[in-house]
């Protein structure tokens, strides 16, 4: 957004946080791109409130306010709010700068980010601070385990223990955060949401959604020709995997019913693309599990454009996610490809994928549904076709970006 902003003669600034692991706190400012990027360098763990300083980093908000006294700006956007939302939209607001918010997650009303409990369950939203300051709490593996061992046993623990001081204290650190994120967030000028299902998600919990927009991002895909998906006849069905290896992302459920059809003698690979070093006991568990199955590879991790080569020797993308997701990347890469999506029946991922129109949904954490809709492209005689035909248009950065702008000005007039 920031280079195609300033390729298009606006000026732009980035202000954004480097490292959260390193003593003291410095910015250090670069020129990237031709773009200044502000960078933030500091301990989030320093201090008496480390659970504070994921959301009001008090030298964050200086920094910012530093900046922005410094040159004259007309707006303010954030993307996502993690780490920087509370603090930055203190300060816009204190002068009167009018402040863009681009939601991609559930920060503003979950502390983990993406509603995935601390013991891999997916959340329903934040419906009691009894229920999130336990899912914090159980991030600890000494509360952790027994949850995830006997859960009902914990049920019972629980609403005992959630009336003792130490988490009646943690309780009120929840519940201060959770009024103070909601107070940021809808004192937002404007809020862009990529998928229906995140203004919805907010709505459902009584935040101020009249101020919400839903703008799907657009991609940056090559400017020349629509990069060349690449048909293999005759070599089996080619599944790609791509984005995190992580435990809520699904790969696991995946790789079980990939095997589950390699062992019925199906003709068909799998192809795994990400950075294999975010969570490794979860890629090696994976690699155990499929060492003896030459047609699941794991290629790493790739950058940027080349996504498109990795794309062009797929015929099917999987996306398996246990989280609801808001609006994938690489499901509209792959559709920019033309190549139908496989994808949970959950959050923004269902809202894209129409069932049987672009791709097919599988029942969440369930793989052999997945194997099931996996081997119906297989068996199924003109699926696979028929899905290609009904992959819809993806929208271009340039298409978003111009709608941003519209937004941009009918905003500035408002305010001022």
């Amino acid at each position: 957004m920031a280079r195609w902003l300033a390729d298009h003669d606006h000026e732009v600034e980035v202000f954004t946080v480097e490292r959260l692991d390193e003593a003291g706190f410095r910015k250090e400012s670069t020129l990237q791109d031709g773009i200044l990027v502000h960078r933030l360098f500091y301990d989030v763990k320093a201090g008496d409130d480390p659970f504070r300083n994921l959301y009001d980093y008090p030298q964050v908000g200086e920094a910012f306010r530093e900046l922005v006294l410094s040159r004259p700006f007309d707006l303010v956007h954030i993307i996502s709010g993690y780490l920087l939302g509370k603090p930055v939209v203190d300060v816009a607001r204190e002068i009167s700068l009018p402040v863009v918010i681009t939601l991609t997650e559930f920060w503003f009303m979950c502390a983990r980010l993406n509603l995935i409990q601390a013991t891999d369950q997916l959340c329903s939203g934040p419906e009691r601070v009894e229920k999130c300051t336990r899912c914090l709490m159980e991030h600890k593996r000494r509360y952790r385990l027994p949850s995830q061992a006997t859960p009902r046993l914990m049920d019972l623990f629980w609403s005992v223990f959630e009336h003792t001081p130490a988490t009646s204290s943690m309780m009120l650190a929840v519940s201060a955060r959770q009024a103070a994120l909601r107070d940021t967030l809808d004192a937002v000028d404007l809020v862009i949401c990529p998928s229906h299902y995140l203004i919805g998600k907010f709505a459902e919990f009584g935040y101020k959604t009249n101020r919400y927009l839903f703008v799907r991002q657009g991609l940056a895909a090559p400017n020349t020709s629509k990069p060349y998906h690449r048909p293999v006849n005759g070599h089996g069905l080619r599944l790609g995997y791509v984005g995190q290896i992580k435990t809520h992302k699904g790969v696991d459920l995946l790789v079980d019913a990939v095997i589950a059809l390699l062992n019925e003698g199906e003709k068909i690979t799998l192809d795994i693309w990400g950075t294999e070093t975010e969570s490794p006991a979860y890629v090696a568990a994976l690699k155990r599990r499929s060492a003896h199955y030459p047609a699941i590879r794991w290629n790493g991790r790739y950058v940027g454009a080349e996504v498109w080569n990795v794309l062009a020797d797929v015929d099917v993308l999987v996306v398996p996610s246990r989280w609801y997701e808001n609006s994938p990347n690489s499901i509209l890469e792959a559709f920019h490809m033309g190549i139908p999506v496989v994808v949970t029946n959950l959050g923004g991922m269902a809202e894209l994928v129409g069932h049987e129109k672009s791709g097919l949904l599988f029942e969440l954490n369930n793989a052999g549904d997945l194997r099931r809709q996996i081997k119906r492209l297989i068996n199924e005689p003109g699926l696979l076709e028929r899905l290609r035909a009904g992959v819809p248009p993806v929208k271009t950065i340039d298409e978003e970006m111009e709608e941003i702008l519209g937004h941009y000005r009918q905003m500035l007039e408002r305010v001022r």
